[in-house]
């Protein structure tokens, strides 16, 4: 019953998830350089020009399984860890796969654009959008669930990500447009997350 119960707290996808993320990297640095943006766009990254034109939409996916160089995913994956447990064990292992691969997909699909309407050839690489998906779902989590603690941690997990787009502001190869485009798919996910549940939990009480 320990056994079970340990097993289901475990955030196994979080794990696997980050293992993938790291594997991939190093697959990557070894037949090239994670540093060399023409090099990155043959690995799959977000790239206007090959998402419209050559129409390779595999990258909404590709993309966020990317870094550029290895500060890039330790911070990534560090911030996945964070997030990612919580997240997991929260939600459930289904709807938090749910919440980062279309954070991820949405971020891709808000930066190309983006990109492309400002005529700017820009790759675009790393698990961030996917990452801020997963922390607006959780400030969505925290104000559901009425904490006692409520404003002291949605006040630090907000100050968290202003942060973060206040530092991508100060470079500007941090694609904020993933950020933002993550950060609100996983808002929204999150919110129909609960509607779903009510409206499935109203149903059963109903029959009942």
């Amino acid at each position: 019953m320990q056994e079970n119960t340990l097993m289901k707290r475990l955030p196994l996808v979080t794990v696997l998830i980050t293992v993938i993320n790291v594997a991939v990297f190093f697959i990557t640095e070894w037949k090239g350089s994670t540093l060399d943006p023409d090099f990155m766009i043959e690995a799959g990254g977000m790239y206007a020009p090959a998402f419209f034109e050559e129409h390779e939409y595999y990258r909404l996916i590709t993309h966020f399984f990317l870094h550029f160089g290895i500060e890039h995913l330790f911070f990534n994956m560090v911030s996945l860890v964070i997030f990612g447990h919580v997240m997991e064990n929260a939600v459930g292992r289904l709807w938090f796969v749910g919440i980062y691969l279309i954070s991820g997909i949405t971020a891709g699909l808000v930066s190309v654009t983006a990109h492309l309407n400002q005529n700017a050839q820009i790759v675009s690489c790393g698990a961030s959008g996917a990452v801020y998906g997963v922390m607006g779902a959780f400030i969505v989590i925290l104000i559901v669930n009425r904490r006692n603690n409520l404003r002291r941690e949605i006040l630090r997990f907000t100050a968290y990500v202003a942060l973060n787009l206040y530092y991508g502001m100060l470079y500007p190869e941090v694609d904020q447009y993933a950020h933002v485009g993550g950060f609100i798919a996983g808002v929204v996910l999150c919110i129909g997350m609960y509607l779903i549940k009510r409206i499935v939990s109203t149903r059963k009480e109903r029959v009942m």
